[in-house]
């Protein structure tokens, strides 16, 4: 039971158990033990240090090439001749192709690096597309728009289905989205602590009263009956506004630096980060969807105690 001390077990039989959970994954020991089981070198290509190590078997008779991303491994199989049409790749090559083609299996690794750095720009954006025509539209307020504008043939049964949009580096948000991550947008999350100095409407640090009522916090004011239970967007929009305006303009605001906080944030954007897509914006994916009614309110808000104090 040496060997399994060694990989941090008490015996070959714990070590067995363990290894055949789907969820464990193995490492440089079992890529050894693989290697002296099928008599074989395996040439580990590795994306983190571009660089190629071997695990041979005493004798072997043939070379594996393995990719590790750093964090999975991926195997690198060969290319049959064009005279062998239908053939299955080439999972063992000849002994010698362990130095022959360790400098090809190095650019695979640096290739995976350069397409890994490109998808790690990318963006997504879900988009509505029309089962009739093809057409992508926004939403399914455009979707109901798109198809009284627009002339289908008879068997169009008004079908139609999500799809995702991936935008590349450079490529232009959509209308209405913006770039949490520009230096131009200040993106502030409700899910913060709310002891901490925030545009959170869940900040506790500056409570104040409306319409003869005391609230210890903006979320307080916005969630209340009277708000929600308002018929129209417009005049729930018009209600956290005053909201707002009451917090900013109460002593609690001033002598607890919000006010300061939110006048620091100069002309920037502000994007509240929220799972009400009426309040905030969502941002999977790097791009953001929602109105942010609560990041315009403030915006207003911040305009009028910027022209306030000259």
């Amino acid at each position: 039971d040496t060997q399994a001390l060694l990989l941090g077990h008490d015996s070959v039989a714990d070590y067995g158990a363990w290894i055949r959970v789907e969820t464990h994954w193995g490492g440089e020991p079992e890529i050894l033990m693989l290697a002296q089981h099928y008599n074989v070198q395996i040439v580990l290509a590795s994306c983190e240090t571009l660089r190629c190590s071997t695990y041979s078997a005493d004798a072997p008779t043939a070379s594996v090439f393995v990719l590790y991303t750093g964090q999975h491994y991926d195997p690198l199989v060969g290319q049959p001749a064009a005279s062998d049409a239908g053939a299955s790749p080439l999972r063992r090559l000849p002994l010698d192709a362990g130095v022959r083609l360790a400098a090809s299996a190095i650019e695979i690794a640096r290739a995976h690096n350069a397409e890994a750095e490109r998808r790690k720009l990318e963006r997504r954006v879900k988009r509505i597309k029309c089962g009739g025509c093809g057409a992508i539209v926004a939403d399914n307020a455009a979707f109901q728009a798109h198809c009284t504008e627009v002339d289908h043939d008879d068997d169009f049964t008004y079908e139609c289905e999500q799809v995702e949009l991936v935008l590349g580096e450079g490529d232009e948000l959509p209308d209405g989205h913006v770039d949490l991550e520009s230096e131009g947008v200040h993106a502030f999350y409700n899910a913060l602590s709310s002891e901490a100095l925030s545009l959170s409407m869940r900040c506790t640090l500056a409570p104040f009263e409306l319409d003869g009522k005391r609230y210890p916090t903006l979320e307080a004011a916005i969630t209340a009956d009277a708000v929600a239970d308002l018929p129209s967007s417009e005049q729930r929009a018009a209600a956290v506004l005053s909201a707002v305006r009451a917090q900013y303009a109460s002593e609690a605001a001033e002598g607890s630096g919000l006010a300061a906080h939110l006048l620091a944030t100069g002309d920037k954007l502000l994007a509240c980060v929220d799972l009400n897509p009426w309040l905030g914006i969502q941002a999977g994916d790097g791009i953001s969807t929602g109105e942010n009614r609560l990041g315009k309110a403030l915006m207003a808000v911040r305009d009028e105690l910027r022209a306030a104090r000259g």
